[in-house]
């Protein structure tokens, strides 16, 4: 693995040098592919976006967490807290973050809300893949054990030691680029409000409900057999799939779209 890379003598965080390129590519991509948008309106959006994304993902990995920590013992220190604000994040809580960010933006300037979401929806595939390559230079994240060839030891203090454990962040990677090549080319195509959306929740969803059980970071949650993504999966995945089957024919969604 490739925790950091040393630039002139400065150490940059591999995972954080691949979120800022996911970041930048999914930004160029939103601002050259759309022309229904200005471009102030799309960087102000993304904007809005990113800081619902990093509260979303904080919350939700203080909600699963925290409880855990209570729950085996560990004392909620100063410095305990502090390290928990630091790092850590939940990408489902990211991604709702987002996504009530950017409509809170487009209902306050009166813009089409659903069509202003899903002009960014293709780029959240894509941003999330570079995400996942940081998670497997990082040594997160990381799947279960499993011998070679499909199994590798991370040379990381965040992965077990001198376990070979599945890079399920790779595989995890190639869904999401997969996944966003299909948004994209989907939403070039005359389509209803609501089913560029409805379509990455329903997919993404069996997708993460799928991988969650090659997974085997301990900090996830579990309720009845499955992990906190799970059940998210389980909550939006049927909302996708509501989407792409209604979208079109509620009035109310048709006013959100226009911005009314």
């Amino acid at each position: 693995m490739l925790p950091f890379i040393t630039v002139f003598g400065i150490q940059i965080p591999m995972y954080g040098l691949m979120i800022t390129i996911g970041a930048l590519a999914g930004t160029l991509l939103a601002v050259y592919s759309t022309r229904r948008f200005s471009r102030e309106d799309l960087l102000f959006s993304i904007c809005y976006a990113g800081i619902g994304a990093m509260v979303g993902a904080k919350v939700l990995f203080l909600a699963i967490t925290l409880p855990q920590l209570i729950k085996e013992g560990v004392a909620l220190s100063w410095p305990l807290l502090q390290e928990l604000f630091a790092a850590g994040f939940v990408f489902y809580g990211g991604l709702l973050g987002a996504v009530a960010a950017v409509m809170i933006y487009a209902r306050k300037f009166k813009l089409p809300v659903f069509a202003l979401t899903e002009a960014l929806i293709p780029s959240v595939p894509l941003v999330h893949a570079f995400g996942r390559i940081g998670c497997f230079c990082a040594g997160c994240c990381y799947g279960r054990p499993m011998a070679p060839p499909w199994g590798m030891v991370f040379s990381s203090p965040l992965a077990p030691a001198g376990v070979a454990l599945f890079p399920v962040q790779l595989v995890e990677a190639g869904f999401n680029l997969v996944l966003f090549a299909g948004l994209f080319a989907y939403s070039r195509r005359r389509r209803k409000p609501g089913q560029v959306l409805g379509l990455y929740l329903a997919a993404y969803g069996i997708i993460r409900f799928g991988l969650e059980y090659l997974r085997y970071d301990a900090v996830r949650g579990i309720a009845l057999g499955l992990s906190t993504s799970q059940w998210i999966s389980l909550a939006l995945a049927p909302v996708g799939v509501l989407l792409l089957l209604i979208s079109g024919r509620w009035e109310w969604l048709k006013r959100a779209d226009r911005g009314k």
